[in-house]
């Protein structure tokens, strides 16, 4: 019998109780569920349904979908197949309705109306190669994975071989599992409940992590690295909602919550202010007359995801904080690293457009889109394995400034996009409805990837992936990045000026834009809210390569910047004041104080000497700022007030 999780809503525990047929590891007790769903009605064989000359030329059956002992695959590393299969123009494949392969590869590219025949007269082509997968590792070589499966991986370009930007990445298509000629189904495609998401399977997930990975998933290591323990403890009146009384309640200090991280789109939300705050802590305030019909359809269905889950404390930004209250709000955006960092679960409504969207999938019938699954011939069924990530990097949750940090610090989160339900944890890389999970996963022997503080590369991503991001509020382009600023100010033990860490701040400098930009102005004074030498005052996605260009080993960078830089950095403590103070270089403990004769020994603020042949003419013995007051040349005054010399 196979262990399913059950929440027990009052203790934030989790129970077991029975289900169905498993198969089990000995080794270490893991008990994986292997029920497969019934095929959805849908997936029927269409009047008139025939594969054409080229899809019938490439001799498709179940038993091509397994790699058994004895086949040339079996025991050896993955690669893709070299050669590739040219199934046509998709001018060509979109006129062959008949065929259920040539429909279910330009399905799996995209949605219809996303797959075009042209590109600027340049007719798209689409082909396909095989691949292997690998569910299991190697008992002898743990690294090593035995591959098991066989996949078609699709590929669409034009005839003059450029890619296609808005389609899927490197879409596959593989067995139903359903028609699995072997036992083993790990990596086929399991089908989906068609009216709704299967919230039993999503409370499994919930379990094995809670089981199996405990303390490695929900303790954040970059909070204690932080010094942050748990909003309720931190933050004076830290309140969410109580999914049992439907109400806003003060979380009692250390229990166990999870956070809403959705769009808020256009328009005006129903938000907790000082007038009704009172009224919203009353038992059952939240469906009641007054208020169920005020509240965005997203949270109410997040609410009943918290229901499905047996989850009882829900944060959500919009009502959880006093909107109206300059002091706790400023508080609460300023800890937002903490507040979706400490959560036992961050629902991630990725798929809503907007607040009053509401969470597809949630309640039956709103899933929106049928399962990609086409019959090919009797007992075989093959179905695109879709890639969650696709429709994540197209959603307009991906393109909000204040989503970054909010998914950057989720140790779990439960995202909902299209229609159905996605897990992610710091020891899976995803689990999915249409996908088993893998028992290395499962009992957390799989590594996941942590962040490594000595890869510059990493820094640069987080400063990338930010700067990308849209904001409705410009002035909020450090309050959206606050969380992350702290994060990269304790770990690379740094000061942040304008969004630029000072440690090596002369290479940060040089970062260039990815697209086209546009100055970051104030819709309320129409002035720039951040300074033209930084990202921060741009509109724009920017780059600032270091690991590119120089190398990836913050170690080697802090070597080389302190042979090649001789400018000592300084930013003003107030706008219309003369104080200033130097920007924090390395750690400045070890710098060595050079005094004169600075310039004649050819050694810089750092006491190193100079490459030969460096700085040659220019004077490198000053390092104090000229003192000129800013107010009396009246430069434009930041979001943050920091000048610099």
């Amino acid at each position: 019998m196979s262990s399913v999780p059950k929440a027990d809503p009052g203790s934030d525990s989790w129970e077991t109780e029975s289900e169905g047929d498993s198969e089990s590891d000995d080794d270490n007790g893991v008990h994986v569920a292997r029920e497969l769903p019934p095929v959805p009605s849908h997936v029927t064989r269409r009047p008139g349904d025939k594969l054409c000359q080229i899809c019938k030329s490439l001799k498709l059956s179940p038993r091509r979908f397994v790699v058994l002992p004895g086949d040339k695959e079996w025991n050896k590393p993955n690669k893709r197949n070299k050669s590739s299969m040219h199934l046509g123009k998709v001018h060509d494949m979109k006129r062959k309705t008949g065929c259920p392969l040539c429909r279910l590869v330009l399905r799996s590219l995209g949605e219809a109306d996303q797959v075009p025949t042209e590109v600027d007269g340049d007719s798209v082509v689409v082909t396909m190669s095989w691949a292997t997968d690998d569910p299991r590792p190697d008992a002898d070589s743990p690294w090593v994975y035995i591959p098991e499966v066989r996949i078609l991986r699709i590929s669409a370009r034009t005839e003059s071989g450029s890619y296609l930007e808005n389609l899927n990445l490197f879409p596959e298509i593989t067995l139903l599992a359903n028609d699995s000629p072997t036992e083993s189904v790990s990596y086929f495609v399991r089908p989906i409940r068609p009216s709704m998401i299967d919230f039993s399977l999503v409370r499994k997930w919930l379990g094995y992590c809670q089981t199996y990975h405990g303390k490695k998933c929900w303790r954040n290591v970059t909070l204690k690295e932080l010094n942050r323990s748990h909003p309720s403890i931190e933050i004076p009146d830290f309140r969410c909602i109580d999914i049992e009384q439907n109400c806003l309640v003060k979380l009692p200090p250390g229990l166990r919550y999870a956070t809403l991280s959705y769009v808020w789109g256009q328009g005006k939300k129903f938000k907790t202010v000082k007038s009704n705050v009172a009224s919203l802590e009353k038992p059952q305030a939240l469906v009641s007359l007054e208020y169920d019909s005020q509240l965005p359809a997203t949270i109410k269905d997040a609410m009943q995801v918290m229901r499905e889950i047996g989850m009882r404390y829900l944060w959500v930004d919009s009502l959880c904080i006093v909107q109206d209250e300059p002091e706790s709000t400023e508080a609460l955006i300023k800890a937002m690293d903490m507040v979706y960092g400490a959560a036992d679960l961050v629902i991630m409504a990725a798929g809503s457009e907007h607040a009053d969207a509401g969470i597809a999938g949630v309640h039956p019938g709103t899933r929106g889109t049928n399962q990609a699954v086409e019959e090919i011939a009797p007992g075989f069924r093959l179905a695109a394995r879709s890639r969650y990530q696709d429709a994540l990097q197209k959603a307009p949750y991906s393109q909000r400034a204040w989503t970054f940090q909010e998914s950057h610090f989720a140790p779990r989160t439960l995202i909902f996009i299209n229609g159905c339900a996605v897990f992610r944890c710091r020891n899976n890389d995803a689990w999915q409805e249409h996908v088993f999970e893998l028992e290395e996963e499962i009992t957390g022997t799989k590594t996941s990837l942590r962040f490594d503080n000595n890869d510059i590369g990493k820094y640069e991503g987080l400063l990338q992936g930010y700067s990308e991001r849209l904001l409705s509020f410009q002035s909020d382009v450090y309050h959206a990045f606050a969380g992350v600023s702290r994060q990269i100010k304790c770990q690379m033990d740094t000061d942040i000026c304008h969004g630029l860490p000072t440690i090596y701040f002369d290479w940060f400098l040089l970062w260039r834009p990815l697209s086209l930009h546009s100055r970051r102005l104030s819709q309320v004074t129409g002035q720039p809210v951040g300074p033209s030498w930084s990202w921060c005052g741009w509109e724009g996605s920017s780059w600032s390569h270091i690991w590119d260009w120089y190398n990836r080993s913050i170690d080697r960078i802090e070597m080389g910047i302190r042979t090649r830089s001789w400018i000592a950095w300084y930013h003003r403590q107030g706008h219309g004041t003369t104080e200033c103070e130097r920007l924090q270089r390395f750690d400045d403990d070890k710098d060595v104080a050079v005094e004169p004769p600075f310039d004649t020994e050819r050694r810089n603020l750092y006491g190193h000497k100079f490459q030969k042949g460096r700085f040659g003419a220019i004077d490198c013995s000053r390092r104090e700022p000229t003192k000129t007051a800013l107010s009396v040349i009246n430069p434009p005054t930041y979001a943050l007030d920091i000048g610099i010399w």
